[in-house]
């Protein structure tokens, strides 16, 4: 425990000059006003009733967006059941050292290396299973498939957020997407931390995907 404690406090040491450990491109979008007829989209569907838990994975709508939308930057298609939605790309990486061991392999693409402090925190190490971070670039404008210097195939675990959806803010997300039957190691965990992940934040991605009311 006193190991744990240490580590935590060295990672916020150096999470320092950001807002809640947060880089601060992401903590500006954070704290953007939302659009107002987001806002009437989600008063829509709190008021229908939408006020607990959704799906604990996801919602499923979002889930199958997502996968579709791997292959736009060089993964795999997943379906619903190959993609967990979490809090962030942060989440993300937290739940899947956990689940596939602490000494994952860890690959950042496109410029995504923002959690250094929480590598060592928990101790990863550049082996074991093959974990891609791709940051913001599912769902950004413009955003190119990623350089791959091997083929992805279908053992690699995609994380990232759902920044690159600009309209959704200040909502934010993030997902984890791999092999059914290695997310469900990934998903108990999840469930563990935060149970599932906010549905007016699933809302807000859903709406900044068209998808309205």
């Amino acid at each position: 425990m006193k190991a744990l404690s240490l580590r935590a406090r060295a990672a916020l040491e150096e999470a320092r000059g950001s807002v809640s450990g947060v880089p601060a491109i992401a903590a500006a979008g954070a704290l953007a006003a939302p659009a107002p007829e987001l806002l009437d989209s989600l008063r829509h569907h709190l008021l229908a009733g939408e006020t607990h838990y959704p799906d604990r994975p996801g919602m499923a709508e979002l889930r199958r967006r997502v996968g579709n939308a791997l292959p736009d930057v060089g993964y795999p298609a997943r379906g619903p059941d190959g993609v967990l939605i979490t809090a962030g790309e942060g989440e993300s990486l937290f739940v899947t050292l956990l689940a596939v061991g602490l000494d994952a392999r860890v690959r950042f693409r496109g410029g995504a290396d923002g959690h250094a402090p929480l590598r060592r925190w928990t101790g990863a190490r550049d082996r074991g299973a093959t974990v891609h971070a791709l940051g913001d670039r599912l769902f950004a404008s413009g955003a190119a498939p990623v350089d791959q210097p091997e083929s992805p195939g279908e053992n690699v675990i995609v994380i990232g957020s759902l920044d690159g959806l600009v309209a959704m803010r200040p909502f934010r997300l993030g997902f984890v997407a791999a092999a059914p039957e290695t997310l469900n190691g990934i998903t108990k965990w999840k469930q563990a931390s935060s149970i599932c992940s906010p549905a007016p934040s699933q809302r807000a991605a859903l709406w900044a995907l068209g998808v309205r009311p």
